[in-house]
């Protein structure tokens, strides 16, 4: 491999030492702005200086050519960069207005070096046959450049006055109920969205439940509707079923048509109808689809990264479910399952952040609800519920009584003011429909930002459809307590 000369600017680095010895003001600027590495490691008189000068700033005293010398002298390293050395970058450096040029300048020639040298790391790496797993050398070299370039150019504070400005004028454009104001991606259901504000940028939110109570089927919902809504993007990791399957559970939550019908082929003329009436509909939703059994976090992340870049900014991206994502080749196998799946909650995270998208990440319940005599799920029910309750910013519990009862499991439940009401007194509350949907409570059992409170929805299992109950089947609920 060729030598490749690594860049510098020698001449800057003199005028900028020299400012920040002729006035302390401005070494007070310019420090919190630069590091050490900023520094050209062979030019070692103007590192030496530099260290000189944050150690005195460390000691909270003024910045001069005495304290400087002194310095180095403790230092013992006055004889390696030389009074008039010190003397000659001071008188040299003439003031300016425009320090960030030069400070953003030394950055540039600083980035060039460290992308240089990354790169041939890994460019050793692959000569010397040190990569085990493609994704991850990949996923790597992103982290790297990624961490590189965060530090490319002076990153300011923003003004108080400023940042109260925006967020004042977001609240007062904001109208309660309406979802093209929220301050966040749209669930499609009104007043779960009024009790998020929508599900806003870089959160992580875990949708967790025990088997069979509809985790997938609300999550889907919420994907459909962000991207209908919102016309953006919506990635969606299924690691339990084909895009098919998905396909069909979505075209049966948005037709009413029963999904076993779906299944097996067997519907009339007129649903059959339905079905080419929603098709387009259906079809203009944004919704991309990995299905790849046992994807593991690295390629996850890559291919999160890889959408956004081809497709702009993304609404959602939604896992279903974190306890089944892909090992990695390379991962710790001493590790036990909770630090494994606790590291790719981890990642979740970060993703979420650095790519400035919710993501919906669905997690099973352990065992310990059947131990209850209501079932209801706590949050220290969740899997893995150390790391994963820890990384989210809002945990949302599935409790659908309906679930148990088809187990034949009699429920004790409270009641509020009548005691005759029951399950079905509510169902049929709404417009005497007996196949009016289940009643499923959602639980905001952690919410960083905000309050922890319980929300109601209706289910249809044989669709898979959630929507919000009409106004009697409220108030029926209100009436009895899940």
């Amino acid at each position: 491999m060729p030598k490749i000369n690594l860049p510098f600017d020698a001449e800057t680095e003199r005028y900028l030492l020299g400012l920040m010895i002729s006035d302390d003001r401005i070494a007070t600027q310019v420090l919190p702005a630069l590091t050490i590495d900023d520094f050209y490691v062979h030019n070692e008189k103007n590192r030496l200086i530099f260290e000189a000068i944050l150690r005195i700033k460390g000691k909270n005293s003024p910045i001069d050519i005495v304290t400087v010398t002194n310095e180095l002298t403790l230092m013992n390293k006055l004889d390696v960069v030389g009074y008039d050395y010190i003397l000659e970058i001071t008188e040299n450096a003439l003031p300016t207005t425009n320090i960030d040029y030069y400070i953003n300048n030394l950055k540039d020639m600083s980035l060039y070096r460290k992308m240089i040298e990354a790169l041939n790391s890994f460019l050793n790496q692959y000569e010397n046959n040190q990569i085990d797993d493609i994704y991850s050398f990949i996923n790597d070299i992103e982290a790297k450049v990624k961490e590189i370039s965060q530090n490319r150019r002076v990153n300011g504070f923003k003004k108080g006055g400023d940042i109260v400005k925006d967020v004042v004028n977001e609240l007062i454009n904001r109208v309660g109920g309406d979802s093209s104001t929220l301050n966040g991606i749209p669930t499609g259901f009104p007043k779960l969205d009024n009790i998020l504000g929508g599900i806003k940028k870089g959160e992580l939110i875990y949708l967790a439940a025990r088997p069979a109570v509809g985790k997938t089927a609300l999550a889907l919902n919420f994907a459909y509707n962000a991207a209908i809504l919102t016309n953006r993007p919506v990635a969606i990791f299924e690691y339990e079923m084909s895009g098919d399957e998905l396909l069909k559970r979505i075209i049966a939550s948005r037709t009413s048509i029963e999904l076993s019908k779906i299944n097996n082929g067997y519907l009339s003329n007129q649903e059959k109808l339905i079905l080419k009436e929603k098709c387009d509909e259906i079809a203009k939703a944004p919704i991309y689809i990995n299905d790849r059994s046992g994807t593991p976090i690295e390629e996850l992340i890559l291919k999160c990264r890889k959408l956004k870049d081809e497709l702009g900014d993304l609404a959602l991206i939604v896992v279903d479910y974190i306890g089944i994502i892909g090992d990695s080749p390379n991962v710790n196998k001493n590790f036990n399952r909770q630090n494994i799946v606790g590291g790719y909650s981890r990642k979740l995270k970060e993703l979420a952040l650095e790519l400035g998208v919710p993501i919906i990440c669905l997690s099973q319940l352990n065992r310990n609800p059947e131990g209850r005599d209501d079932r209801k799920p706590q949050l220290a029910d969740l899997r893995e519920s150390g790391n994963l309750e820890a990384d989210a910013d809002k945990v949302i519990l599935l409790y659908r009584p309906d679930y148990y009862s088809e187990q034949g499991i009699n429920l004790k439940k409270k009641k509020k003011d009548d005691d005759n009401i029951t399950i079905n007194d509510m169902k049929k509350a709404n417009n005497d429909n007996p196949n009016a949907g289940e009643i499923v409570e959602l639980n905001l059992a952690k919410n960083r930002n905000g309050r922890t409170t319980t929300s109601k929805l209706l289910f249809f299992k044989s669709y898979g459809r959630f929507a919000e109950p009409a106004k009697e089947t409220d108030e029926a609920i209100e009436r009895f307590s899940l």
